[in-house]
């Protein structure tokens, strides 16, 4: 398997974080095993295959901010994202929405 990153990925000891779609609604929690500034590999906590959208947000609750981020490759629970973005900030109301203690889904 050809390895096309821009640049390697480093271990991040399994950091939290929250899959979201394009309009700020929960999708699943998961854990970055590795990320880059241009990309992550996220292992996630909800079936994949049916239930996370190729275009998304992803929110590193340690750094409480998110990327807009794309899906390249997808190996079981375990998915390539590559940023669309830089970290955009998260405003406190939206952060304790996003990783408070049971997330508040918006209608």
């Amino acid at each position: 398997m050809h390895d096309r990153r821009r640049e390697a990925r480093r271990r991040t000891r399994l950091r939290p974080a929250k899959l979201l779609s394009q309009a700020g609604r929960f999708l699943c929690d998961c854990t970055m095993v590795e990320r880059s500034p241009h990309g992550a590999r996220v292992r996630a906590f909800a079936p994949v295959q049916t239930a996370i959208p190729d275009e998304l947000f992803l929110f590193d609750e340690v750094e409480s901010h998110k990327h807009r981020a794309r899906i390249v490759w997808a190996n079981g629970a375990e998915l390539g994202l590559v940023f669309d973005s830089l970290a955009l900030a998260v405003e406190t109301q939206e952060r304790h929405r996003i990783a408070g203690r049971f997330y508040a889904v918006s209608p």
